[in-house]
């Protein structure tokens, strides 16, 4: 008399199960941590991230370190614009500069910022905010972490037109106080943008590799051992 498949199992150990179909009926309680993470939508959403933040970064670096630069050089006499003054300025430098760059100079000057240093901040700020949204776990962490990107995109803005005001009128302490106020908040703001950028890489990496402890799924119970 033939043995059944249970009696043949107990027999064997449990090592002539057939291969195929019958191998493929694993539970949803077998499964292991990430075994049914939808791989393929956190991938396109990383890649549509990285773009993102590779296009506004670029176009950041492209304004501050390039045009910006380029411009102080050429219509400003070599005097340093406001924007790469980390510390400050006051209204004697706001004199000085208003003066090299005569109307024509600020005028140009207010363009740059009205165009692609408009759109510099804006595109840090969205990618950021995705950045941010797709690697934080916690709505606590998200809602800081998105909160200084918030903030390095509106004081980048508002510094602009803060700099145009002052360098308008360079006789005007409370104008040229708010700009250079705005300026050393934005590089304050860069620091810890930077900052956050790290941690949530960081975390990001510890997920997927499934050693941070702060993300991962509930165990229920310790699978039992094969024998």
């Amino acid at each position: 008399m033939g043995l059944t498949r249970a009696q043949k199992a107990r027999k064997h150990g449990g090592t002539t199960a057939p291969p195929g179909p019958a191998a493929r009926g694993t539970r949803l309680h077998e499964a292991r941590p990430g075994e049914l993470r939808p791989e393929p939508t956190r991938s396109s959403s990383g890649l549509v991230v990285g773009v993102a933040m590779s296009v506004s970064a670029v176009l950041w670096l492209y304004v501050h370190a390039w045009v910006l630069p380029q411009f102080g050089a050429a219509a400003a006499g070599g005097l340093t614009l406001p924007e790469w003054m980390p510390g400050g300025f006051g209204q004697e430098h706001a004199q000085r500069l208003a003066t090299a760059l005569g109307e024509e100079g600020r005028a140009q000057y207010e363009a740059v910022h009205r165009s692609s240093g408009l759109l510099a901040p804006l595109f840090v700020g969205l990618a950021w905010l995705l950045f941010v949204a797709v690697n934080t776990a916690s709505r606590a962490r998200r809602w800081v972490r998105s909160a200084v990107v918030l903030g390095f995109a509106a004081v980048s803005l508002a510094g602009n037109a803060a700099i145009d005001a002052a360098l308008a009128d360079p006789g005007d302490g409370a104008a040229v106080t708010t700009a250079s106020v705005l300026v050393i908040a934005r590089w304050v703001l860069l620091v810890l943008l930077l900052a956050v950028t790290a941690i949530v890489a960081v975390e990001a990496v510890r997920r997927r590799s499934g050693t941070d402890p702060a993300d991962a799924p509930p165990q229920e119970g310790a699978p039992a051992p094969r024998r």
